[in-house]
């Protein structure tokens, strides 16, 4: 299956959001919680919530990031 080029950008990021989101939930309950018992089922919560705010993130971020690297650069 192939999806059309014209949805690269949001395919861009949602595998970004949810890249980024499957490692920083793990280091920080890693860093917060430590290896017990109990780290998975933080870090899979973590990581759920993390992704459900990344993503909206994604895809709205990148424009004003643009425009403001666009301002401070000549």
């Amino acid at each position: 299956m192939k999806i059309d080029k014209k949805y690269k950008k949001y395919l861009f990021a949602f595998f970004m959001a949810l890249g980024m989101s499957f490692f920083m939930s793990f280091v920080m309950v890693a860093i917060n919680v430590g290896f017990t018992d109990n780290f998975v089922r933080a870090w899979l919560g973590g990581w759920a919530i993390g992704f459900l705010v990344s993503l909206p993130a994604s895809f709205f971020l990148p424009a004003y990031i643009t425009k403001l690297i666009d301002k401070i650069t000549h």
